[in-house]
This record gives C-alpha cells, structure tokens and sequence, in this order.
C-alpha cells in the first residue's frame, strides 16, 4: 500500500513511518514543516529504490484544503496523527486542527478514492474516573479539557462522514513512551534526574502504557488487516502497571532514586481546580503546574486491555516493560 501519514515527523509518526516501510508499504510523510535536509526524498540509484519502499516527505497542514489533497493523492490509506496535543488552552485551536482538521483531510481521502482511514484519538474520551481493566465500550464521556472535548468531536467526524472508506480508530495506552520522544519522556527523566518528581496518592494507580515500537505495529495491524474496518481499538502494553512502579524501573535504569513525595488526590485535585481557575481569570496562555487533568490521570487507575485488538488482528505487543524502559534509556542517553 501507499500510506499517507500526518505528523510524520512527531515521536509516534516516526515509529509508525518505520514500521511501515518495514512490511513492505511506501509511505508519504506530511508534517507542518521539515528540516531542509530531509524535506524531499533523496535522490538514490533505481536499484536502491526497488530495494526498499520510499518514503516521500512533504510538508503541509490539514486544516488546508489543497494542502490535503496534495498529500493524499494517489494514497490507498491514511494513518492520522496529526493534532494539537496539550491539557490547557481554548476550545478554538484544538477544534480548528483536532476536528475541522480531520474533517478537511477525511473529504479529502474520500475524493481521492482511499480504501481506510487511521484516525489516532486518545483514551482520554473516556472520563478518568478510575478504570480497571477497561475496554473500547467505556463511555466516552471525557470532558476535562479541550483536547479531550475535540477528540471526542473528531471520532464523531470519522464515524458520521467516513462513507464509503473503511475506518479505524485507535486508542494508544494512557502513557506512550519510547527512543525519540522529546515531549515528555526528556522532562519526566529530567525530573527524575533532580529529584523533583512525585506521586499521587502514594503513585498506587494503574495505567496502561503504549510502548513506541509496540503501538506502530498495532497501527499497522489496523490499516492492513480486513477485520479492522469500521472498529475502534484501544492498542497498549500487555500488562497494567503502576505508576509508582513504572518510575521506580525508570530510576534504576537511570541510576537514580525513585520518588519519595506523594500528595494525596483529596489535596492535589482541589489545589489543581483552583490554580485552573486562577489562570483563566488572568487569561494565562502557560498552563499552570497541576490541572485536574494531571492529576487524575496520576492518581485514579486508567487500565486498558487490548483483548479486541489481540482477538480481531493477532496483536501482541513483541517488546516487554523491562526492555522498553531500557531502550528507551538508552536512547535518553545518547541525546
């Protein structure tokens, strides 16, 4: 297949863009803008291109009309990563490129005749109020912020104006992490680094995680694989795990001490409601240290359970916790 992907160039569209080319796909990566050296496809010997499939990076917005068509046209799939990512901020801008966005680039792929359509949304549509072993059919009835409100609203576009294309929503695990993230994994080892890293309620919660090389494949199970079209699929690590654990093999990986603080939820979230609302009185654009948002993903289990990516598509996620953490050291490492 020939596969547009948006936000080729981000942590996650990076992974997917490899594993991609690796089974065999060619690939159009889109992003908002590229360094100059790698913003078209080198130039190589006709032999070297049979060898492997290309990957033809082109810069471009989805909220822009032409822009989508340029970069669909002649694609038989769409994985969509593309989004404005944060827990604070007006409704505007996320709507803008989270849902119109999806909307423009949706149209877009149905003029072009693409076969599916990879929408990458977030288990955050599911309300955090302590979840265990949950799946696809937890209410999505996340509201918190505006992020969340606009993946809940695009999910809707892909389901109502989809039509004739197949589509697929996936929902990575609550904490994807992996070489190359210089998000949040960069700051969370920082801050371990310091000491200045705590916990919620004893840091007792359980999460999902999405390790980087693990959620590719899952991707890619869902653009290849028939029995994907028309299904969400929450796609995560085998096992639930703690937050207290998870950073406490970090630390060791690291060579440093775990986190010692803890801040009871019953604290935490009333001081996180009032900081929120000090900063929209003053109509702060910098979110503040603690929103709700953080604090409840830290502090109430958010477990997944990827049994109907496992049962409809043979996912198994090949990389265990221990080795993600440390390759993902590693790469923290070198940078």
């Amino acid at each position: 297949m020939r596969i547009l992907v948006t936000g080729a160039g981000g942590f996650i569209g990076s992974h997917v863009v490899d594993e991609f080319v690796a089974h065999g796909h060619a690939v159009r990566a889109l992003d908002l803008r590229w360094p100059e050296a790698v913003a078209a496809p080198a130039a190589g010997p006709a032999h070297a291109a049979a060898a492997a499939p290309a990957v033809e990076r082109v810069a471009g917005d989805i909220t822009r009309p032409a822009d989508c068509r340029a970069a669909v046209a002649g694609c038989d799939a769409v994985c969509h990563l593309a989004a404005k990512v944060g827990d604070w901020g007006p409704d505007v801008e996320y709507r803008r490129v989270n849902v119109a966005g999806t909307a423009t680039l949706l149209g877009a792929a149905r003029e072009a005749g693409a076969r599916r359509f990879l929408l990458v949304s977030s288990v955050s549509v599911h309300h955090y109020r302590g979840l265990r072993d949950a799946d696809e059919t937890a209410p999505r009835d996340g509201h918190l912020n505006a992020y969340v409100r606009s993946k809940v609203a695009a999910e809707e576009v892909v389901r109502a104006e989809a039509r004739e294309i197949e589509w697929v929503i996936v929902r990575p695990g609550v904490f994807p992490f992996g070489p190359r993230d210089r998000t949040s994994f960069i700051h969370l080892a920082r801050a371990l680094e310091r000491g200045r890293l705590g916990y919620v309620a004893g840091g007792h919660a359980l999460l999902t995680t999405a390790y980087a090389e693990n959620l590719a494949a899952g991707m890619r199970l869902c653009l290849e694989h028939p029995a994907a079209a028309n299904e969400d699929f929450v796609i995560g690590d085998d096992e639930p795990v703690s937050w207290r654990d998870l950073f406490t093999l970090f630390a060791r990986e690291l060579g440093v001490r775990p986190p010692r603080l803890s801040v009871p939820l019953w604290v935490a979230y009333p001081i996180a409601a009032a900081l929120e609302g000090a900063y929209l009185l003053v109509g702060a654009k910098e979110p503040p240290l603690l929103t709700r948002y953080r604090i409840l993903v830290a502090g109430r289990d958010c477990s997944f359970r990827s049994a109907k990516a496992r049962r409809l598509l043979g996912y198994a996620p090949a990389v265990g916790l221990v080795e993600a953490v440390r390759r993902t050291v590693a790469w923290y490492r070198g940078v």
